[in-house]
């Protein structure tokens, strides 16, 4: 028991409950990558797994950063975590904080150069929101952008590499083809964290949750936003990827909505729902498209299964650590 207790504490530092939602989120841009044309490349599987960590190691170090950061804070309105009990040194956060984000932003720059801008972005988010979140309400926006930035780092690892030296011309067309292939799902993923983070920051400044109209609304925004996948007008009947995500909706605004954190933890773990949103049909188009490529119907298959396992996932990690 000596050495389960710091272990779980620093589990819960760094969230582990919410990492697979964050492996679904990278799939997600990888998988609408390769409906954009990116299924020839020789490395899909490499360069889904160096994204992927760079996924978990950006998200890592944003929690690691974040408690570091509010540590006065902790100690004073969340005694129970790491650094107020002094399980761990305080410099020691700051400094895996910056390993995990040199890792970052090192693993998405050695898939793509693209990637590595875009996991450039999450870090200036993911500073942003530490220095202000305490005293503001916009840096929840920088949250929803951390994660809405997640799915890009695929899409444009298997867009291609930009040419340089980038002229106006080639950054509106680099710029039109995203849009055509993934321009509304990181969207969707800013409105769903944003309504999330509304509920969260009531939890963690001690008031009542307010509010929780907007938060749904958002949330079913989300939704919609999502289901604009651009396979949906290819698969007969779409609509129905929606009904998982959508019933968990219901259930999370409604049986799991009190206390607060419990409504934050169960919207955390519906993220990779919200990404099924889209990879249902997606993987379906993938499968009925009959390519001759023979990693297609690997990517189908993992489109499929991986957002209800990682929710599953998410949701029996929570029973080990908290989610928030």
């Amino acid at each position: 028991m000596f050495h389960r207790r710091p272990l779980l504490l620093l589990l819960a530092s760094i969230r582990f409950a919410n990492l697979p939602s964050v492996v679904s989120n990278v799939w997600l841009g990888v998988a609408l990558g390769v409906w954009g044309g990116g299924s020839g490349s020789q490395h899909l599987w490499l360069s889904a797994g160096l994204l992927t960590l760079a996924g978990l190691a950006l998200y890592i170090s944003g929690n690691f950063l974040n408690d570091w950061y509010d540590r006065d804070w902790d100690a004073r309105n969340r005694p129970e975590r790491a650094l107020p009990q002094g399980i761990f040194p305080r410099w020691w956060y700051l400094a895996l904080a910056l390993g995990f984000m040199a890792a970052g932003v090192g693993l998405a720059g050695l898939t793509n150069p693209a990637s590595g801008m875009v996991a450039g972005l999450i870090l200036v988010c993911i500073l942003g929101y530490t220095r202000w979140h305490k005293v503001a309400r916009w840096p929840m926006v920088l949250m929803g952008i951390c994660r809405g930035l997640l799915p890009v780092l695929g899409v444009v690892a298997l867009m291609g590499p930009l040419r340089w030296p980038l002229d106006p011309l080639s950054f509106w067309l680099y710029g039109l083809l995203f849009l055509r292939v993934a321009g509304p799902q990181p969207l969707a993923l800013v409105f769903y964290v944003v309504a999330l983070s509304q509920i969260a920051r009531h939890e963690s400044l001690e008031r009542e949750t307010t509010g929780s109209t907007s938060a749904l609304v958002l949330a079913a925004l989300a939704g919609l936003v999502m289901a604009a996948a651009p396979s949906w007008r290819d698969v007969p009947h779409a609509w129905f990827s929606v009904l998982p995500f959508a019933l968990w909706l219901v259930l999370c605004f409604t049986g799991l909505s009190q206390p607060p954190g419990r409504q934050v933890s169960a919207l955390l773990a519906g993220l990779p729902l919200l990404d099924w949103v889209a990879l249902l049909p997606l993987g379906l188009w993938l499968m009925a498209s009959q390519s001759p490529h023979p990693i297609v119907p690997a990517v189908a298959l993992v489109s499929l299964l991986l957002p209800p396992l990682a929710f599953i996932a998410a949701r029996l990690l929570q029973r080990l650590t908290p989610a928030t």
